[in-house]
């Protein structure tokens, strides 16, 4: 009895998944007669009806939507004035991370900083972080520093 019910339960299953992959391959979106981009309402759009001047002009949401509502982040006006005297503070240059036996691993930075009279510096940080990084030895942070670090980088635990 628990065998043909089994079966039964499997026949229907089986049909039930049948049936919803056939609606699936036959969904086609809705036509659309207003003259926009008909990839705000169906990303698959163009894959059904006739490609338009919208399809052709490119991917559809190049950047991200923060750009163009972000009157500070679209590259005119404020930023762009005072970005042009500045430049970077900082540029990596070296970046290695080495595992411990407790839950934490030390990180070593060498960064290039620019002073304000515009003078570069070398700075080598080394920094533990993790929930058991208070396990690290400091002894252990200064022989890597020493090691690794370039000869004329600054040393600054973090």
């Amino acid at each position: 009895m628990k065998s043909i019910l089994k079966g039964f339960i499997v026949l229907v299953m089986s049909a039930g998944i049948y049936g919803f992959a056939q609606a699936s391959a036959e969904y086609k979106p809705d036509y659309c007669a207003i003259d926009h981009d008909h990839r705000s309402h169906n990303t698959s759009y163009y894959d059904y009806y006739a490609k338009d001047n919208y399809y052709r002009a490119g991917s559809y949401r190049q950047g991200s939507r923060s750009r163009h509502n972000n009157r500070y982040d679209d590259g005119r006006g404020y930023n762009r004035r005072h970005n042009r005297r500045h430049r970077a503070r900082s540029r990596v240059v070296n970046r290695e991370t080495y595992s411990t036996r407790w839950d934490a691993r030390i990180t070593r930075v060498e960064e290039i900083y620019w002073t304000r009279s515009g003078r570069r510096q070398l700075v080598c940080s080394v920094v533990v972080r993790g929930y058991e990084a208070h396990h690290v030895p400091h002894r252990r942070l200064k022989r890597i520093a020493h090691r690794d670090c370039s000869p004329r980088a600054r040393i600054q635990y973090l």
